[in-house]
């Protein structure tokens, strides 16, 4: 059970004043809202496609939901806000009472057995790679009581990951009931492809009000951003884009100016939307010149042509050497390397390249203003190699000259990006490539 944030009006921990409002696959920072309405018109911002009408918090962390998902009543909110530390937004449709399975009576004639009036037990066996948790559950029981055994045992992060029933991806807030499940049946455990932490420094030479827009292909939706800002749709279905109105410091530090939080960097981070056609739509015949000028979140991947592979005991080194000629400063290298190293460490190979900055800007496209002397962006792609299938990269082992060549795939002026004198904008980010 976690502990209840205190109420006060001074609180000791900035956290404190932040709330996470998610709808089970975007999670948004928000400060915390003192009124159901000012929840009501904050969520329909950042979910837009939930109409005000339908839209119901819940929350099981409090000890009298007995850790099962209940609603939020308008007239218990100033009561309910301060005791937890997150809210997830559903639609009205999604919060039915949980079906209680009509039992299979058998026997004949006077033998007839009554049934019982408690739901079935059953074991569901879920399979992650080559990991198999099995789970007993109820069958009136919603896959969302089944987050924390897998997200615990199998090392997931929540919103990281979705799960397969007979081929078709089910909701956790979905029941073996209602799928027909049986005692033993499988669901696969798949992991949803994030465009993983992509951080935004703003350097200027003299204290300057800076405006940064990012607007997603509608391949990906944002599911992290902070400071938090509004997301807005550019087009009904399409794109998605957030802006941030920073004052930058002499030390390298932002303002922003929306929020009033002093920061370090902007982060975001987005997660792939399965089902929808790549943008843009393939073509036919698609020219060799236009290859390297594109980038699919949904499609991307990694060849022996355009990557190199490297055994993860010497991957930090080689890390830390490409940054550097990329243009990154010590405590970005270091914080891009520690953020990925644990991804990196549950492989002994990854294959790995960096995506060229104008493919990149045909994902996820910067407008900034006023506009900057130099923008760095370095985004990489990498994947593991199984043992098996090392033979088929060999071509591809890294050499001394990697730096060099990453700097020219990228298109870095490593010199004018490391100019002080300049007002200049750096982001790096990247993406496992997951098995398709």
């Amino acid at each position: 059970m976690p502990k209840a944030v205190k109420t006060s009006t001074t609180r000791d921990n900035p956290q404190d004043s932040l709330l996470v409002l998610t709808d089970g696959r975007k999670r948004v920072l928000i400060p915390r809202p003192k009124t159901y309405r000012a929840a009501v018109d904050t969520a329909r911002r950042h979910f837009p496609s939930i109409r005000a009408d339908d839209m119901i918090f819940q929350t099981d962390q409090l000890s009298i939901c007995s850790q099962v998902m209940t609603d939020i009543a308008p007239e218990s909110w100033e009561t309910v806000i301060g005791l937890i530390y997150s809210v997830s937004v559903v639609e009205r449709h999604e919060c039915a009472e949980a079906i209680t399975p009509v039992p299979v009576l058998t026997g004949k004639g006077p033998d007839l057995a009554l049934p019982s009036a408690e739901p079935a037990k059953i074991t569901l066996n879920f399979s992650f790679h080559e990991s198999v948790l099995s789970i007993v559950m109820k069958t009136d029981t919603k896959f969302e009581k089944a987050r924390r055994a897998l997200e615990h045992t199998l090392s997931l992060g929540y919103g990281s990951y979705y799960i397969i029933y007979d081929g078709v991806r089910i909701s956790f807030d979905d029941t073996p009931y209602s799928h027909g499940m049986e005692d033993g049946d499988s669901i696969q455990v798949y992991l949803q492809q994030l465009g993983g932490k992509p951080v935004i420094y703003v350097y200027s030479p003299t204290e300057t009000n800076v405006s940064v827009a990012l607007t997603l292909t509608h391949e990906w939706s944002f599911s992290t951003i902070y400071p938090v800002v509004p997301s807005k749709s550019t087009s009904p279905g399409t794109c998605e884009r957030i802006q941030w109105n920073v004052r930058t410091h002499l030390d390298g530090n932002l303002t922003e100016l929306n929020t009033g939080l002093d920061v370090a960097y902007l982060f975001w981070e987005a997660h792939t939307n399965d089902g929808i056609p790549p943008s843009p739509p393939a073509s036919p015949v698609v020219p060799q010149s236009n290859t390297a000028l594109s980038f699919s979140p949904l499609t991307s991947d990694l060849s022996p042509a355009d990557a190199v592979l490297i055994a993860v005991r010497d991957i930090t080194p080689y890390l830390d050497k490409v940054l550097l000629a990329l243009g990154l400063h010590t405590e970005a290298r270091t914080s891009f390397i520690t953020y990925w190293l644990p991804s990196l460490l549950r492989h002994k190979h990854v294959a790995l390249r960096f995506v060229p900055q104008a493919a990149y800007e045909t994902a996820a496209s910067l407008d900034i203003e006023p506009v900057p002397d130099v923008v760095t962006r370095v985004f990489m792609l990498f994947k593991g190699i199984a043992e098996d299938a090392l033979a088929e990269w060999g071509d591809a082992e890294y050499t001394d000259d990697d730096a060099e060549r990453w700097r020219d795939v990228v298109g870095v002026d490593a010199e004018r990006a490391s100019n002080a004198a300049l007002l200049r904008v750096l982001e790096w980010g990247g993406m496992e490539v997951l098995s398709r």
